[in-house]
C-alpha cells in the first residue's frame, strides 16, 4: 500500500470525455487553472497536486513519491473517479506516471499530450540537465537544514522570475524552508526511481509541446523523446517550462488536440 497522497481535483461533468492532468513532484494542481478552464464545456477534468500541501503542517513529513508510489496513487484515483479511459496530459516528470498508466492501468490511454515532459537517457538513467545542477544542492539541504534560509530565499527569487504570469503553484514548493526540504526529498526520491523505458513507448498516439526558453528540459531532449516515440513534436517560440500556465495559446493547442482523439468503442 502507497503512503502517498495526491490532493486531488476532480472537473467532472456528465457525459464529457475525461482528460486526466499528471502533474510533477512538489507543484500544486493550480498550476493547471488556466488549461482547466480551457477544457471546462468539453471535458471533465482530473488533476492533482504532489507535494506538502497548503492543508499539510508546517514540519509535515515528505511525500513518499516515488514513481511507483505516485504510479500507484495515480491509478486509485482513476478507479475512484470512474475514469476507464481518457486523453493524457502530462508536464515534466509527469510524463513518466502518464505512460505507466497507458502500460498498465485499468483505464484505457485514449491519447497523450506532453508540456515539456521528456529527459535525457543517459548512463544514469533518465534525468535533466536541471535536475543533474540541482542534485548535490538538494542532498545538502536535505542533510543540513540549516542551511535552507539562504537557499529558500535564493529559489524562490529564481521562481518568482521565471512564473509567467506571476503563478503562485510555481512558487508553492519554495515558499517555506520546510517545503523546500520536503520538495529537496521528493526530487531526489523521483529521480532514483525513474525508469528509461517511461519515456520511450506508450500504447496510444500523442503529440509533444515544448517551449524554446524552457530552462528545465531543452527542446532537443524533448524532441529526441518524439521521436523514440513515434508522436509528433512542437516547439513553442518564447514558451516556459510551466508554459501551460501563462499562455493561452498553448491551452488552446492542448485542447485541440484532446479534441482530435477518438472515444473507445465502449464510449456513450
Amino acid at each position: 500500500m502507497s503512503s502517498a497522497h495526491l490532493d486531488v481535483r476532480a472537473d467532472a461533468a456528465p457525459g464529457l470525455p475525461w482528460v486526466v492532468v499528471c502533474n510533477t513532484v512538489g507543484v500544486p494542481h493550480t498550476v493547471f487553472d488556466r488549461l482547466a478552464a480551457t477544457l471546462a464545456g468539453r471535458f471533465s477534468v482530473l488533476r492533482w497536486s504532489t507535494g506538502l500541501t497548503e492543508r499539510d503542517a508546517p514540519h509535515g513529513r515528505p511525500l513518499d513519491l516515488t514513481v511507483d508510489a505516485h504510479a500507484e496513487e495515480a491509478a486509485r484515483l482513476l478507479r475512484k473517479h470512474g475514469v476507464t479511459e481518457f486523453v493524457g496530459v502530462s508536464w515534466c516528470s509527469g510524463t513518466e506516471i502518464l505512460h505507466r498508466l497507458s502500460r498498465g492501468g485499468d483505464a484505457a490511454v485514449r491519447g497523450f499530450c506532453c508540456v515539456n515532459g521528456a529527459f535525457d537517457l543517459g548512463p544514469d538513467g533518465p534525468s535533466s540537465g536541471w535536475e543533474g545542477t540541482v542534485e548535490p544542492l538538494f542532498q545538502v539541504i536535505r542533510s543540513r537544514p540549516e542551511s535552507v534560509e539562504g537557499v529558500s530565499a535564493l529559489l524562490r527569487t529564481a521562481a518568482d522570475t521565471a512564473a509567467e504570469g506571476g503563478d503562485p503553484a510555481l512558487r508553492f514548493p519554495y515558499s517555506t524552508p520546510e517545503r523546500l526540504i520536503g520538495y529537496a526529498g521528493q526530487c531526489l526520491e523521483m529521480k532514483r526511481s525513474r525508469t528509461a523505458m517511461g519515456f520511450v513507448r506508450s500504447l496510444a498516439p500523442g503529440l509533444y509541446l515544448s517551449g524554446s526558453a524552457d530552462g528545465v528540459q531543452p527542446p532537443a531532449v524533448t524532441e529526441a523523446a518524439a521521436r523514440l516515440s513515434g508522436s509528433p513534436f512542437e516547439l513553442v517560440e518564447g514558451g516556459g517550462h510551466a508554459m501551460m500556465a501563462g499562455s493561452q495559446a498553448v491551452c488552446d493547442r492542448i485542447r485541440a488536440y484532446c479534441e482530435t482523439v477518438p472515444p473507445g468503442p465502449g464510449a456513450s
